[in-house]
């Protein structure tokens, strides 16, 4: 077979491996995205611009919302509740944690209520800042 057609076959199917290899080792997101309590009673999310953080109470079962952000290695570094319990949503500019741009970090939804430990909570999410 000739060489340069040879290479004429397999150029485009190096040229999507390629495309493939820098896509899926791609870093992930900035902001965590939306994720939720076991039970679906509160969201949160972290948005890496301004390092702002929300939690959500959208069920009303008495519990309030909790996020909690937390190390790589699972240490709390901060957490942000919502007690108003009215389908709103409360806010906190993390800023004066000032997580590491670029460092990688847990989010973690629940819901609480005062004086009780955090309750169906999601698993650890990874994001980075």
């Amino acid at each position: 077979m000739n060489l340069s057609h040879a290479l004429t076959r397999t150029a485009p199917v190096l040229a999507l491996g390629a495309t493939l290899a820098v896509t899926m080792t791609a870093p992930a997101e900035a902001d965590s995205g939306w994720w939720f309590s076991s039970n679906s009673g509160a969201s949160g999310y972290f948005k890496a611009y301004g390092d702002k953080t929300t939690a959500c109470d959208i069920a009303t079962d008495g519990y309030l919302a909790l996020v909690q952000i937390a190390s790589i290695n699972n240490s709390l570094l901060y957490q942000v509740a919502d007690t108003r319990n009215d389908g709103r949503c409360t806010s906190r500019d993390a800023s004066y944690f000032n997580l590491q741009e670029g460092a990688t970090y847990k989010i973690r939804v629940c819901v609480v209520r005062t004086g009780i430990r955090p309750q169906n909570c999601s698993v650890l999410h990874e994001f980075t800042a």
